[in-house]
């Protein structure tokens, strides 16, 4: 069981470390290219790198807005439910074993 956790940790490790890499080249790419103007967008390989650069970081940029507001909204809700009491509101004199003599 250990060696498909450590295999699974190593596998979101390498992972993180592509996309981390990806986002890194396509924003220093783009930096180094902002200043380039051609003719022929169709067969440029410039432009067609500078285009998938730009689609590179919108879609992982997507990506972690959706996984921070999943996070912010599972960490709000595991604070909240530590407030409330698991003591049912409708209780009754059965339910609190009260004798009742009269």
């Amino acid at each position: 069981m250990s060696k498909i956790r450590n295999y699974n940790r190593i596998l979101a490790m390498v992972a993180v470390v592509a996309t981390v890499f990806v986002m890194l080249f396509s924003t220093i790419f783009i930096a180094e290219h902002v200043s380039h103007h051609c003719d022929d967008e169709a067969h440029c390989p410039i432009c067609l790198v500078l285009e998938q650069c730009q689609s590179n970081i919108k879609s992982i940029g997507a990506g972690l807005v959706v996984a921070a507001t999943v996070y912010m909204v599972a960490f709000a809700m595991k604070e909240t439910s530590s407030y409330v009491s698991g003591q049912s509101i409708q209780t009754s004199l059965v339910s609190q074993k009260v004798r009742i003599d009269s």
